[in-house]
C-alpha cells in the first residue's frame, strides 16, 4: 500500500468518470455529413472547481485511442494514474487549485460515449456497420454540448495533443469567441501522406480480419487479429527510430542461427524483444477497444485536412480570437515537425498571436505523453502557471548592456508598428515597446529557457535559428513595418542574403552590432597581439560565435553594395574616449556600438 500510495501522492486524487446523456431535439444530434444520431451520451471527467463566472476551464481532447481519464486514479489499487496525470493536478502545470479541468470520451469511442458499440435506440442492438461516418468537427460539436450542458461560459484554454490537436484547432475555428487560448502539441493541419498511409494499412488489415462481419460482429467472434495487427502497426509510427535503437538490441545473426526459435520469429537477446513488445501491444489494445470506434475514428483522423476543407490555412484561421502555443516534436514523424510549423506559419500570416517551439525528445510521437518536463513548463508559463525553468549555463550575452541601449531602440521604433524581433531574448524589447507604445511585435528565439521567459511575459515567440535566412522564408512579405536585429548579425554566416531577407519580410531593419574598428580592438591587435575582450566581446577567440569581423566603415560600404538606404546611424558609447573621438567625426575609432535602420 506504501508504494501505491507513493505512486499518487502527487495526483489529483481519486476521481469518478460521469455519463452526460446530451437533451436533443426531434432532430437528434446532426452530423456534417447530413446524417444524425438519435441519442447522444458523453463519458467525461473532471478535475478541479468552476468558478461562478464559468470561465476558468481547460478543455483537454483526448488523443486517438486515450479515454477521458486524463489525470487522477479510481482506487487507491489502480497501479496507473491518468494518461497525462504528470501534466494535469494541484501545483502542476494545468494547476487543479486554478482550474477546472475537463476531458470526455470521443464521439465515435467504446469508452462510455456513443459510437458503433453502442445499443441504436431504435433497434435495441449495437449499431455496428449502421453506425455513421464522423468528423473531427462533430466530436467538437458534440464536447460544446456538454461544456453548454456543464454550465461552462467560456472556455480559458483547450488543449489537445496528436489527434486532440485536431480537436483543438477546431474549437479554436468553430467557437472564436469562446475560445480564450489554445494549446496544439505534435499535430499537423492534416496527415502528411505518410502518415494516411499508414492509417489505410491498418484499416485495411481489420476489414480484411474473417471475423470482421463487415463490422456487424458483436453476437459473435471479434476481429481481434486484425486490430491487434493495426495497432502494432500504429504503434510503430509512435515511436521513433533513435528510440527504437535504443529500446531493442539485436542479437548477433551467428548466434540466433544455433538458437531454436519459433517460426520467422525475429531474433534478439537484450532489452526488451521487439517481436514481443509488439505483440504484447496488440494483445493490450484488443482488450480496450472496439474495432468498428478504430475505423470510424480513424476515419475522422485521415479526413480532417483544413486547407481543403478552407481553401487555405490562413483562411482556416482567420476568424479565430484564441492566442496559441504549437508544440512540435524533434523525432515525430507521424506529425514531423515540417508539417506542425505549417499550423504556426498559417496563423503567424494570418496576423494571429501563436508561440510556436520545438522540444527535442528520444520518444518519437508519444514524446508528448511520455517526456513532459519541457512541454509542462511551457504550458504552464502559457497558462500563467509558475513552473521554474532549469538553469541554462549557456554563455549568452546580454542583449541589452543597460537601460540606454533599450531606450535608443525604443525611440527609433513608432507608435503602434509592427516588428519582428530576431533573438529577442525572453521578449524584453517586444513587452517594453507594446507598454509605452503599443507597438505589436513577434519574437524569433533559439534558447527555451528564453523562450519561456517570453511567454511568461506573453509575447508570441517563434523558435528558429534566425541565424540562418532560411529559417525566415515562412514570413510573408512586407509583413512587419521594422525587423530587428539586435547584437547578432556578426554571428550571420551570410549577411547579405539575411539582410535581403529581412528586408523582404519587413519594411526597415533596426541592426545593432559592436563595432570591431573600435579603437580598444585596435590597439589590443597592435599592442598585445591578440584578439581583445571587453563588455561588447566577452567571448575567448577560440569559443567566439562571431565569424565575421566587421566595423562601422564596413556597414556603410555594404549598405551601398546592396543599394540600401541607411535611414539612420547611431553611435552608441560609454567610454568618454569613444565619445570623443566619435564627436571629432573619426567614428569608425570611437563607436562601440552602432544601431543602425536600413531600407530598400
Amino acid at each position: 500500500m506504501r508504494m501505491i500510495e507513493f505512486l499518487h501522492k502527487d495526483s489529483v486524487g481519486p476521481v469518478v468518470s460521469r455519463d452526460m446523456l446530451i437533451p436533443l431535439g426531434e432532430d437528434g444530434f446532426r452530423l456534417e455529413n447530413g446524417e444524425s444520431l438519435p441519442e447522444l451520451s458523453l463519458r467525461y471527467e473532471t478535475y478541479g472547481t468552476l468558478n461562478a463566472k464559468g470561465d476558468n476551464v481547460v478543455w483537454v481532447c483526448s488523443p486517438l485511442t486515450a479515454d477521458a481519464h486524463v489525470a487522477g486514479f479510481y482506487t487507491p489499487e489502480d497501479k496507473k494514474a491518468g494518461w497525462w496525470d504528470a501534466l494535469i493536478g494541484p501545483g502542476k502545470p494545468v494547476d487543479t487549485d486554478r482550474f477546472f479541468v475537463v476531458c470526455s470520451n470521443i464521439l465515435g469511442g467504446c469508452q462510455g460515449s456513443t459510437g458503433p458499440s453502442s445499443k441504436d435506440p431504435r433497434t435495441g442492438k449495437p449499431y455496428g456497420s449502421a453506425f455513421p461516418n464522423i468528423t473531427i468537427g462533430d466530436m467538437v460539436s458534440a464536447q460544446k454540448l456538454l461544456a453548454d450542458a456543464l454550465n461552462i461560459k467560456r472556455l480559458y484554454c483547450v488543449i489537445g495533443g496528436s489527434m486532440g490537436g485536431f480537436q483543438a484547432m477546431k474549437w479554436s475555428i468553430y467557437y472564436p469567441d469562446y475560445v480564450e487560448r489554445c494549446i496544439v502539441i505534435a499535430s499537423s493541419p492534416r496527415f502528411s501522406s505518410q502518415a494516411l498511409g499508414f492509417e489505410i494499412v491498418g484499416r485495411d488489415i481489420i476489414i480484411q480480419d474473417p471475423n470482421f462481419n463487415g463490422g456487424d460482429y458483436y453476437e459473435g467472434a471479434i476481429p481481434a487479429v486484425g486490430l491487434a495487427n493495426a495497432r502494432k502497426l500504429a504503434h510503430i509510427t509512435y515511436l521513433s527510430a533513435v528510440g527504437m535503437e535504443q529500446k531493442f538490441k539485436r542479437a548477433a545473426v551467428e548466434e540466433a542461427h544455433t538458437k531454436a526459435t519459433a517460426a520467422f520469429s525475429t531474433p534478439f537477446d537484450m532489452g526488451l524483444p521487439l517481436e514481443s513488445y509488439l505483440r504484447y501491444q496488440g494483445t493490450k489494445f484488443v482488450s480496450r477497444f472496439d474495432a468498428n470506434s478504430y475505423l470510424h475514428i480513424a476515419y475522422a483522423t485521415d479526413t480532417f485536412d483544413l486547407e481543403t476543407e478552407y481553401g487555405s490555412l490562413e483562411t482556416a484561421f482567420q476568424n479565430v480570437h484564441a492566442e496559441f502555443l504549437n508544440v512540435n516534436l524533434s523525432t515525430d514523424w507521424l506529425f514531423p515537425p515540417h508539417e506542425s510549423r505549417k499550423i504556426t506559419n498559417a496563423l503567424l500570416n494570418a496576423g494571429k498571436v501563436i508561440t510556436s517551439l520545438e522540444l527535442d525528445t528520444a520518444f518519437g510521437h508519444d514524446g508528448f505523453l511520455l517526456e513532459v518536463g519541457n512541454l509542462g513548463k511551457a504550458v504552464a508559463r502559457f497558462l500563467n502557471s509558475k513552473v521554474q525553468a532549469e538553469p541554462d549555463n549557456t554563455q549568452v550575452v546580454p542583449i541589452f548592456q543597460n537601460n540606454k541601449d533599450l531606450e535608443l531602440l525604443e525611440s527609433l521604433i513608432p507608435e503602434k508598428s509592427s516588428i519582428l524581433d530576431l533573438g529577442c531574448g525572453g521578449g524584453l524589447l517586444i513587452d517594453t515597446l507594446w507598454k509605452s507604445k503599443k507597438v505589436t511585435g513577434v519574437g524569433v528565439e533559439k534558447n527555451f529557457n528564453s523562450i519561456l521567459d517570453c511567454i511568461e511575459r506573453d509575447v508570441p515567440v517563434i523558435q528558429k535559428n534566425y541565424l540562418e535566412e532560411s529559417e525566415l522564408t515562412s514570413f510573408a512579405n512586407n509583413s512587419f513595418d521594422y525587423a530587428v536585429f539586435n547584437r547578432t548579425f556578426q554571428e550571420v554566416k551570410n549577411q547579405v542574403q539575411l539582410l535581403r531577407e529581412i528586408l523582404r519580410i519587413a519594411k526597415r531593419a533596426v541592426i545593432t552590432f559592436p563595432n570591431f574598428g573600435h579603437w580598444t580592438v585596435c590597439t589590443a591587435l597592435c599592442f598585445q597581439g591578440r584578439m581583445p575582450k571587453s563588455k561588447d566581446l566577452p567571448y575567448e577567440w577560440y569559443n567566439t560565435p562571431n565569424i565575421h569581423l566587421f566595423t562601422y566603415s564596413d556597414f556603410i560600404h555594404l549598405c551601398k553594395e546592396e543599394n540600401l538606404h541607411i535611414e539612420k546611424l547611431v553611435a552608441v558609447n560609454d567610454k568618454l574616449s569613444s565619445k570623443v573621438l566619435t564627436a571629432l567625426g573619426i567614428k569608425n575609432l570611437g563607436a562601440e556600438r552602432v544601431v543602425a535602420i536600413v531600407s530598400r
